[in-house]
């Protein structure tokens, strides 16, 4: 593994890119998609996101006047300098400015056994709670975090859709001072963003969180020579694996050997031994369960996620940790 030379840094100008700018917004993500702008490894860039329904829904709409082809719109894509196909590279998230209101929302078609409601709930999101209720005797937490973030791959997919790429993972803890660790695919990677959340409840079951435009500061280094199988999200001092199926199940079942593959790594134990100490140290949330596949994140207990990823990944995600707390 080859450590990275850049380090993270900020220009007096810093790049911003703005959704409210057709060219700079879309909806379809693939190779064909051309970047907007391009910065070094570790620069510091802006992107402004709409919220998911592209500032559509809203307390007094009705459903008869959403225009479909405008949900989920995605903010960039920016292209890294030096990023080539081949390598991981991690995103680092620095702020989420988020604006004053968000919404939470269901419509037809949309989140866990909803027989068929639309409805949209208003919601300030300037604090440090969110009241839900007049009393304001139920607060929720607020927990901003970024619900797609993600690289260009190599066919095209939809904004709202997630894979190894990346996109609408919902990882309720890709926060500020997390970060991510995708596949390039393309060079310079073509980083996007969108979808984001000022809080959100385990599963996303109403298909939406408490949705919010926004401006998400980012940064990103390359590594040579890892081949990321499955996203993976560093945040505080733990490692997940981001698991994704049609199912729960399913989702866990495609991570299982990456998590096999890490308590073999330390201990040198045989396979089957090392899925029997992967059912004790398991650790699970379930992120989403409403989008076209389902979403988990996993990682393992005992200091073994450390083994989740390279020692230099690790490097990069502790000096983007120092830079955040110098800034």
């Amino acid at each position: 593994m080859i450590a990275p030379v850049a380090r993270f840094t900020e220009r007096k100008a810093q790049m911003r890119i703005d959704a409210h700018d057709p060219v700079e917004r879309f909806y379809i993500v693939g190779p064909h998609v051309e970047c907007v702008a391009q910065v070094a490894q570790g620069e510091k860039f802006t992107l402004r996101t709409l919220d998911a329904s592209g500032n559509q829904f809203r307390a007094d709409s009705s459903y008869d006047q959403i225009d479909r082809s405008r949900i989920f719109p995605v903010t960039g894509p920016v292209s890294i300098a030096d990023a080539e196909v081949g390598d991981g590279i991690g995103i680092g998230i620095s702020s989420i400015q988020m604006d004053p209101i968000g919404h939470c929302w269901t419509r037809p078609g949309l989140g866990l056994a909803n027989p068929g409601w639309f409805a949209v709930k208003a919601l300030r999101t300037d604090g440090e709670t969110i009241s839900i209720a007049d009393d304001d005797v139920h607060p929720v937490q607020l927990t901003p975090h970024v619900g797609s973030l993600g690289v260009l791959p190599t066919g095209s997919v939809r904004g709202a859709d997630l894979g190894s790429h990346g996109g609408n993972l919902d990882v309720p803890f890709l926060s500020v001072g997390s970060m991510i660790w995708l596949p390039v695919r393309v060079p310079g990677a073509g980083v996007f963003a969108g979808d984001v959340h000022a809080a959100m409840g385990d599963g996303e079951i109403s298909g939406t969180g408490i949705e919010v435009g926004a401006e998400i500061t980012l940064a990103a280094t390359s590594l040579t020579d890892w081949e990321i199988a499955h996203p993976i999200v560093m945040h505080d001092d733990c490692a997940w694996v981001i698991g994704i199926g049609g199912s729960v199940e399913g989702a866990l079942a495609k991570v299982l050997p990456t998590l096999i593959m890490a308590v073999k790594g330390k201990t040198g134990e045989t396979d089957e031994q090392a899925y029997l100490l992967v059912s004790l140290l398991l650790k699970l949330k379930i992120c989403q369960v409403v989008n076209s596949q389902v979403s988990i994140a996993v990682t393992l207990g005992a200091g073994f996620d450390r083994q989740l990823a390279p020692s230099g990944a690790w490097n990069v995600f502790n000096d983007f940790r120092a830079n955040l707390s110098r800034d």
